[in-house]
């Protein structure tokens, strides 16, 4: 894990199994402002984002990977947090994206290797507008608990149930 010490409000989840290229976003990114949390195995990724749901206001990570690939990164992170918003990065978009339909309800953004670092940043930025500015918060709906007293909770909905 490697983390920069900037002390502003967005935090990025940065996560391939090459370390060149993860060293490189991770400087970039941290250059240019961004607070940045980096890993090259997507487990311990996701037992850290477990650990602090909280620090994390964007995931950008690789699509191929050993352990796990990105797009079930993303999807275990969003159950959590469906508000996050997400980058893949692919050499294998061509090959792989157009077959697998699931990324189309959790990926926010694609980008295609090699990535132009400018690209990057202003991909960083769109998102990072979109979140501030959205009037529409997602709500990942899937959850469901009934309480007593015919109260009825679904994420960040509460309802009172008529009987």
């Amino acid at each position: 894990m490697e983390s920069s010490n900037n002390n502003y409000n967005y935090y990025i989840l940065l996560v391939d199994d090459e370390k060149d290229i993860l060293d490189l976003f991770t400087e970039y990114l941290s250059s240019n402002g961004f607070n940045t949390i980096s890993f090259q195995n997507p487990l311990d990724a996701l037992e850290y984002f477990y650990k602090k749901p909280n620090n994390c206001s964007l995931v950008i990570t690789d699509y191929k990977m050993p352990q796990m690939s990105g797009l079930d990164l993303i999807k275990k992170i969003k159950d959590t947090n469906c508000k996050i918003k997400t980058i893949v990065i692919s050499a294998f978009i061509k090959d792989n994206l157009p077959y697998d339909k699931s990324y189309i309800t959790t990926v926010d953004r694609i980008l295609e290797k090699p990535v132009y670092l400018d690209r990057l940043k202003k991909t960083v930025q769109e998102l990072f507008q979109q979140s501030i500015f959205s009037k529409k918060p997602k709500i990942n709906k899937r959850k469901k608990v009934v309480l007593g007293n015919n109260l009825k909770i679904s994420n960040l909905v509460l309802e009172q149930i008529t009987l």
